[in-house]
């Protein structure tokens, strides 16, 4: 998204480095236009309803540019290229009760079994094979810090320092009663960060060796709650109960169908003033598949479109620096 001089939000196709230099660009222009006075001054006396007035047009420019192109085309980690996001839920993860068209092939020991035209033995048929080979490729990685970061845990003091600053920002009316860490591995986010801002958190993972690990961790630790194990696609909060619900890096694990379902539930289960916070990579200018785990990194404007389709309301973004 650009932002126009004139204060309204116009949308531009540019990379995100692009779009961030525009939109520091534009706040500078309108801190010296409220600075001297004038109308903008008039509308806006407090200093902080003026930062507020920025940060949504900010946000709507966002959700805006999100509309004009939210499937964009992308590529797996073969290499190979894919015209939507949808054509890769259809070959690998599609649902069993809309079909598709099988063969009957025999395994070695002489068994029929049916198998999805054009897939390999070894890629997935189903829904089902989507998160079964996504589960088997997290039981394969140690429960340690390095295992859940896939070898980038010295990144996790700087993760955790840009994350205490973005609960810290958000908006006075979310409670710090209860919070839950969402596709926890072994309590990470839950011991570093949420247990010292929140009087409950409880935590959710569908590795049992990642939930045996945080419990070994963390059971006799003051404030924390339930370890459920369960993946989020089939995870169901009471309603109601949550001031913040804490998804990191594992959204990409959930077809699209499947996580705007995870969030409305989500939605249903925050309290008052309760937020969703999501903390993901985002590539820059299509999807890309990652083949080994079952994890789609999407674009911004992909989880934009998502969070609408989930009745969402976006209320503050940031950006982690610093990261490799």
């Amino acid at each position: 998204p650009g932002l126009s001089s004139s204060g309204s939000p116009t949308t531009a196709k540019a990379t995100t480095d692009e779009n961030e230099r525009r939109i520091e660009a534009w706040k500078e222009q309108k801190v010296v236009e409220w600075h001297k006075g004038g109308k903008l001054r008039d509308r806006f006396p407090d200093v902080n309803e003026f930062r507020a007035w920025m940060e949504t047009q900010i946000l709507k420019a966002k959700q805006k540019a999100a509309t004009k192109n939210p499937n964009p085309e992308g590529v797996d980690s073969d290499g190979k290229r894919y015209r939507n996001l949808g054509e890769i839920w259809e070959k690998y993860a599609k649902n069993p009760e809309k079909g598709g068209k099988h063969e009957i092939k025999k395994d070695n020991k002489g068994q029929k079994k049916r198998r999805r035209k054009g897939l390999r033995k070894s890629e997935c048929q189903s829904r089902t094979d989507w998160y079964q080979k996504g589960k088997r490729y997290w039981q394969n990685a140690p429960p340690t810090l390095e295992g859940v970061l896939g070898g980038f845990g010295h990144i996790s003091p700087l993760d955790i320092q840009e994350s205490k600053k973005f609960i810290k920002s958000l908006p006075k009316g979310v409670g710090r009663t209860r919070a839950v860490d969402l596709g926890a591995g072994i309590g990470r986010v839950a011991s570093n960060l949420l247990l010292g801002m929140f009087s409950r958190v409880d935590i959710v993972e569908q590795d049992k060796s990642y939930v045996d690990a945080a419990k070994a961790a963390l059971s006799k630790v003051e404030g924390i709650g339930s370890f459920d194990e369960v993946g989020l696609q089939d995870y169901k909060p009471d309603k109601g109960i949550y001031d913040v619900m804490w998804f990191q890096w594992v959204l990409g694990h959930l077809p699209d169908d499947d996580l705007v379902q995870l969030l409305s539930r989500c939605r249903a289960a925050l309290a008052e003033g309760g937020v969703l916070v999501v903390k993901e990579n985002m590539s820059r200018k299509g999807f890309i598949l990652d083949k080994e785990d079952m994890s789609v990194t999407r674009t911004e404007g992909m989880f934009r479109e998502l969070f609408i389709k989930a009745g969402l309301k976006i209320v503050k973004e940031a950006w982690q620096s610093n990261f490799p």
